[in-house]
């Protein structure tokens, strides 16, 4: 399968609308216009398996870069989309390939329902950039565009070449808006009935795991630890999933170059718990990352596999 790149006219924000402006018309639209679809009345689904005690996360913009070929490709992802609970609205674009999609639901369930109506999706952008301004770009002492690109942040876990033991998975970080974060995981690998902990650490220093990562991380005005996200339970299949809304002085801006751990709990002195680390790295905002294959520049990452996209010939 090849994507075809294509450039964006500009970053477009999901606007929540009427009700009569949401109804499906019979009418096709037509292919170069983004489509946007609402369930705003949806109940939320309670996350049983992985409880945690942290306010379930705020809704925030992700994007997915999706091979649609017509307006029926565009509507049968937005009704299984739409079907998710906690998705409240998807903008869609033939013209560009991408899923924008405003939700409270976790990245791998949105992917997951994607994929399950026949399409091939990769993530590609977290978070609304056009909320963050010079202003705060002053204030914190960068320009806008390094703010920008420090809205995200990602963390991966690759199995025992990379010295993560049986771990693989992701950790994502989100600034909603100047005073919300959020952090979600999903983690295979680990042992079945288990607890960890995670957590995110002061250095990105991985060479000796989490012994030299240092301690737990906390805010330095107000010497505050905030590092100590979630302690979670593992499934019968030892997954570990986590998604929780983080405290008002947690900025995804300060942790990327720091380091996510995840933490065996241990209650017998005698056994030493598995303790992994991965470094925190930028990843791309909505509408910053049009790339159907990834050039990295140093600037910004984003998560892809070999298989998934080919160069354009």
């Amino acid at each position: 399968m090849t994507f075809t790149p294509t450039t964006m006219s500009s970053s477009q924000s999901l606007v929540p609308r009427n009700k009569t402006a949401t109804m499906r018309r019979r009418r096709r639209r037509p292919r170069e216009a983004r489509r946007v679809s609402s369930a705003s009345s949806r109940a939320e689904k309670k996350e049983e398996e992985s409880p945690s005690l942290a306010p379930p996360p705020s809704a925030r913009e992700i994007e997915f870069v999706v091979e649609m070929r017509c307006g029926k490709c565009v509507e049968k992802v937005e009704r299984s989309v739409l079907s998710v609970p906690g998705v409240l609205q998807v903008s869609s674009s033939l013209e560009t390939n991408t899923v924008r999609v405003l939700a409270t639901t976790p990245v791998k369930t949105v992917e997951e329902a994607i994929a399950s109506s026949g399409y091939k999706n990769r993530l590609i952008g977290q978070g609304n950039v056009e909320l963050f301004n010079e202003r705060l770009a002053e204030r914190l002492g960068m320009d806008l565009r390094t703010l920008r690109q420090s809205l995200a942040a990602v963390a991966e876990f690759k199995g025992e070449v990379y010295n993560h033991a049986s771990c693989k998975g992701v950790g994502r970080f989100v600034q909603v808006d100047e005073e919300t974060a959020t952090f979600e995981a999903d983690v295979l690998g680990l042992e079945k009935g288990r607890k960890y902990k995670l957590r995110v650490r002061m250095y990105g220093d991985t060479t000796r795991g989490v012994e030299s990562c240092g301690e737990v991380y906390k805010n330095e005005d107000e010497d505050d630890v905030i590092g100590d996200l979630c302690t979670v339970q593992t499934m019968e299949n030892g997954s570990i999933k986590a998604s929780l809304q983080l405290p008002k002085t947690f900025f995804v801006w300060d942790i990327i170059g720091r380091a996510l751990c995840i933490e065996e709990v241990v209650t017998d002195g005698d056994k030493e718990g598995l303790r992994v680390a991965a470094v925190l790295a930028r990843s791309a905002g909505v509408g910053e990352n049009m790339k159907m294959l990834c050039q990295c520049d140093g600037t910004v990452i984003w998560e892809s596999s070999p298989d998934d996209f080919l160069k354009r010939k």
